[in-house]
């Protein structure tokens, strides 16, 4: 044993010096080999660590997490420079236990490495997202599930949570979407479905060793993995079953919902005689591509949710500014799609929820499919690479104060929405893993927040101090603290 060991001490010395020598790697602070920067990726702060950490390194650090060697990208330019820049060079994604499991060996969008097969779902999802986007569909469903949860609001007599609200009224939305179903507001499924997302989550949170030392799965599996496998199963057959319903009941040309929209995409295939397609639409695939949509539109939807309402109770003279401009735009009606480029002051406090509520710490790690550089650093092919979210948004060069909530960085001296975003505001990433659903968050999110602040006047219960507490969920994502809030009807509805 001790003779293997020191065989394999050297072998890593070998490897690495060897490494050194070919390729000018990014810096990063000394650790001890396999075991890696164990007081970073154990840190529920991870995010905030690796962001100290680039003070020091610089924008591009290099470090370990267990064997695994990671580079993170800390600040716009070196983001931009390997997402866009660089074209498809970091477009990969590695493969880790968790995120292989759940993916059932990378048949999604999201967790899929780059490939032809890639290309060919995201493409499908993107027709099937914008068909959402024409007419007034995407908007009759937001006001449908929005009606019913705000009438029920609005009948609550004391403090309560509007974290509880905004997790139904993002399930039921998504439930429409993708299921083509509308259920009553304490259905019984979408409620199970909510318990088993946020387990999953809190089993992420948490980290799984075996996405560290990814053999211990096949060994000696810990407690932590096992109930993830379990709870992502028990996930994926609600998500199998809805699409075995479409598929008994599909009929040509008719869509009713995200589901139809794939199994149309398939029969245009069929129809064409494309083998090599069909290959890449089994049931599997599309199933995934539907779980995507699902559990990635719920979790940053509602989280965003949540951050708007807590910064709106906090800061009760925005508040009042967004509902004297929604008034003014919207008038007596519901906000709408129309009066979206009319609700600017209210659109540039949702900016800057998502720039200062931090739903994505760490984005999805990419991986670079060929050798590359990036900050004038080497990156060799197969390296895991991480976009540092809360390092950009909270980066001092472009953002004066970043930890006060501002609403006005995203408005010119007219009070009107900047032509161009800035640079480093960067919630939904950038180049060709950009998020597919950005299109259709953005205008969901606001129409719901806009309905929201027209009926409701929203704030702290009495003898509530505000603050700005805020708890992690694990790597990198922070929510909200937990609060209560009361609402009274604006306009006596």
């Amino acid at each position: 044993m001790q003779t293997v060991l020191v065989g394999i001490g050297i072998g890593l010395l070998v490897y690495y010096v060897i490494k050194r020598m070919r390729y000018r790697l990014p810096p990063g602070p000394w650790c001890i080999p396999l075991i890696g920067h164990y007081k970073v990726y154990t840190s529920a702060e991870v995010h905030r660590k690796v962001t100290q950490l680039s003070k020091e390194y610089g924008p591009v650090v290099r470090l370990s997490f267990g064997p695994v060697t990671m580079v993170f990208l800390n600040d716009v330019d070196v983001v931009l420079e390997a997402l866009v820049k660089k074209k498809a060079d970091f477009a990969g994604r590695p493969t880790f236990s968790s995120s292989y499991t759940f993916s059932e060996g990378g048949k999604d969008i999201a967790l899929s490495t780059y490939s032809p097969t890639w290309n060919l779902h995201r493409k499908i999802a993107g027709k099937a997202l914008r068909h959402y986007l024409q007419g007034d569909l995407l908007e009759d469903m937001i006001q449908d599930n929005l009606d019913k949860f705000l009438k029920k609001m609005a009948q609550e007599t004391e403090p309560f949570s509007f974290k509880h609200y905004a997790d139904l009224m993002v399930f039921h939305q998504l439930y429409t979407i993708c299921f083509g179903e509308k259920r009553s507001t304490d259905d019984a499924e979408v409620k199970a479905l909510i318990k088993l997302n946020e387990d999953l989550l809190a089993d992420f949170g948490s980290g799984l060793l075996e996405d560290i030392v990814p053999y211990l799965k096949d060994i000696y599996p810990t407690a932590s993995w096992k109930k993830f496998v379990n709870t992502t199963e028990q996930l994926l057959n609600v998500i199998r079953a809805k699409f075995k319903q479409h598929m008994d009941t599909f009929r040509p040309g008719v869509n009713r919902d995200f589901i139809d929209s794939m199994l149309i995409a398939r029969q245009e295939a069929e129809n064409e005689g494309d083998e090599a397609v069909l290959q890449k639409l089994d049931d599997t695939h599309l199933i995934q591509t539907v779980a995507d949509i699902f559990f990635a539109g719920v979790d940053t939807t509602r989280m965003t949710m949540d951050w708007f309402v807590y910064y709106m109770t906090r800061h009760p003279e925005i508040q009042s500014q967004c509902q004297e401009e929604i008034d003014r735009v919207v008038g007596s009606d519901h906000p709408s799609m129309k009066h979206r480029n009319s609700l600017e002051f209210t659109e540039a406090c949702l900016f800057e929820t998502m720039r200062l509520g931090s739903v994505v710490g760490f984005g999805i790690p990419h991986m670079n499919i060929c050798d590359s550089q990036v900050g004038g650093y080497d990156i060799p092919s197969g390296t895991t690479v991480v976009i540092n979210h809360w390092a950009l948004h909270h980066d001092p060069k472009y953002w004066k104060d970043p930890e006060k909530f501002d609403p006005h960085r995203y408005l010119d001296e007219n009070g009107k929405m900047k032509p161009t975003r800035p640079e480093s505001w960067l919630p939904f990433s950038a180049g060709r893993r950009v998020c597919l659903g950005e299109t259709v968050a953005k205008p969901e999110i606001l129409l719901m927040c806009a309905n929201l602040l027209k009926r409701f006047k929203i704030s702290l219960p009495n003898g509530v101090e505000p603050n700005l507490d805020f708890k992690l969920v694990g790597f990198g994502v922070e929510l909200p603290s937990e609060y209560n809030i009361i609402v009274k009807e604006r306009f006596g509805n």
